[in-house]
């Protein structure tokens, strides 16, 4: 897509977000039902690959790219906000020095969700995960007190019709809370190079991995989804590695 008009030195005013919108939602609307699931499919094998070469035995020596920026913990920025990565950008498509080409820690949740007809579908990976023996979260929202929490699922049969037209996990499935070792994929109208996302709007998922900020973060879309920049606001949050059906964005450090 085009530099947003009014854009100066990357940034554009955060009113410009509702024309954004629009034009992505339209955008979205125009994809292709079977482009979507082509990319849907070919996003869903990148991120089967990057979660097989996180398991334990994937590699026998030496660290990861994570290792540097874990730990014992999440490293903090100088002005004290949790989140922030004191190493330096790399592409996760070409890690060197990584073993095997590992990007993420060891994982041992992944969290997904039910996707809208304008969503990549990530559907497939519910099975796949948990032939794995990773646990699966699906995110579960209550307007009333505009939260959103996750809770493990054993399969699609555990969702119910939820709010605005979603499906998510009946009120029986247990919660859970994000940790280092969970994947968060992360669905949004669109992303941009730096790792920042644009979404609908409810600030949902911002508040989520604001609450928990040790998860890492993977965003999917289609790669003509991904722009240069996006507008951006104080509350937004940024990925960990964006997720096309042409490749794979990050990760990046510094302020999340």
């Amino acid at each position: 897509m085009d530099r947003p008009r009014g854009m100066m030195d990357g940034r554009v005013p955060a009113a410009a977000k509702v024309a954004w919108r629009k034009r992505l939602r339209d955008a979205w609307r125009a994809l292709d039902p079977v482009e979507r699931e082509a990319v849907s499919a070919a996003i869903c094998r990148r991120l089967q690959d990057l979660l097989e070469r996180s398991a334990p035995a994937a590699c026998s020596t030496g660290p990861t790219v994570a290792a540097g920026l874990r730990g014992a913990g999440r490293p903090h920025d100088p002005g004290g906000r949790p989140g922030a990565r004191d190493a330096h950008p790399s592409r996760a498509t070409a890690a060197p020095g990584a073993p095997c080409g590992r990007v993420l820690p060891p994982v041992r949740a992944v969290m997904l969700y039910a996707p809208l007809p304008t969503e990549i579908d990530v559907t497939p990976l519910l099975d796949w995960a948990r032939s794995r023996g990773l646990e699966v979260l699906v995110p579960w929202v209550d307007p009333a007190r505009h939260v959103m929490e996750a809770r493990a699922v054993a399969g699609w049969d555990d969702l119910v019709p939820g709010p605005w037209g979603l499906r998510q996990p009946a009120a029986r499935c247990p919660s859970r809370q994000p940790g280092a070792e969970t994947v968060i994929v992360v669905p949004g109208l669109a992303f941009d190079r730096e790792g920042w996302r644009l979404g609908r709007g409810g600030g949902y998922y911002d508040r989520f991995l604001d609450r928990w900020p040790a998860a890492w973060r993977a965003g999917v879309a289609p790669a003509r989804m991904v722009v240069p920049h996006l507008p951006r606001d104080p509350h937004d949050r940024r990925m960990d590695l964006v997720v096309t059906e042409a490749e794979v964005l990050g990760p990046w450090w510094g302020v999340r």
